[in-house]
């Protein structure tokens, strides 16, 4: 598997994170879960096309809204190539008209024939570089033809300011020692609460109090990631703002399917992103076989 982040334009950085390229190999036909990180993201399947949640209809291109149900993408047998948009969480809405009531939609069903056309021109390319290319002349185009007074904006972008710092870990308002609650970011906002959640949904595609749920599950998660002792659970639930382990369990169940102890043990057999015990295995095992 190979993953690459890949820069957008200077100009689109405030409003989309990076580009990203993954290049995998599906051994058979399965079933990946994807759960919000709290950012839409716009996804073309460049060599096969993908189900969503076991339905029957096939899909080349998907804008995802992330919200906090979890996705199953099933995918077949074969070469598994997608290139990828991130975006601001609340920025995807300067680029497309959509309501973030569902988990995800289809150009087609957008009815936005550019966007069409662009889907098209981006599995015709013949490189990754053409690919980044026909997207930020996209996106340019688009991020012209925004209203500069929509003052929404500017308020999400001053509450995320505050509230996501750029290590991505959850921030806490600098007067109290508790994290951030949805009155203290409408008053940030300057709106009442009802005003400023009525926004959030709009841009964002879930109420502030959801979104603050998920930043906290993700902390959490970067907590037990760089922790080796899986005894200090309820210590992170602790440092993590949660009342106590059962509700950490709880949260994490919801989000990814998986408790936090299921999470480390599945991470530890399959991937590097928990713990040392699969970290650099391959290498080693490559360097023996070299001198044998």
């Amino acid at each position: 598997m190979e993953f690459i982040s890949i820069p957008c334009h200077e100009s689109l950085r405030p409003f989309i994170r990076n580009y990203w390229m993954l290049n995998s190999w599906c051994t058979a036909t399965g079933t990946q879960q994807i759960f919000s990180n709290g950012a839409a993201s716009l996804q073309f399947y460049l060599s096969q096309d993908i189900r969503i949640d076991d339905g029957n209809r096939r899909y080349r291109t998907v804008l995802y809204h992330q919200n906090m149900q979890k996705v199953g993408v099933v995918t077949d047998e074969g070469a598994f190539n997608t290139f990828g948009v991130e975006f601001v969480p609340f920025c995807s809405r300067m680029f497309f008209s959509h309501e973030m009531t569902d988990n995800y939609t289809s150009p087609e069903e957008l009815r936005d024939e550019v966007f069409i056309i662009l889907c098209k021109s981006i599995y015709e390319a013949d490189s990754t570089e053409e690919r980044v290319t026909l997207l930020d002349e996209f996106f340019l185009r688009r991020l012209a033809q925004f209203p500069e007074g929509d003052i929404n904006i500017e308020r999400l972008c001053h509450v995320f300011d505050d509230m996501v710092p750029t290590d991505g870990s959850a921030a806490r308002p600098p007067h109290c020692r508790n994290e951030f609650s949805p009155a203290d970011l409408a008053s940030t906002a300057c709106l009442s609460q009802k005003q400023f959640t009525r926004v959030f949904n709009k841009y964002v595609g879930m109420n502030p109090k959801s979104y603050l749920r998920l930043l906290r599950f993700h902390k959490a998660l970067m907590e037990i990631q760089s922790s080796s002792d899986s005894s200090s659970l309820t210590n992170i639930a602790w440092s993590c703002g949660y009342y106590d382990l059962a509700h950490m369990t709880s949260d994490f169940r919801d989000i990814c399917g998986f408790s936090p102890s299921e999470l480390i043990r599945h991470g530890q057999e399959l991937t590097e992103a928990f713990g040392q015990k699969f970290t650099g295995l391959m290498k080693k095992k490559i360097k023996i076989e070299n001198l044998i």
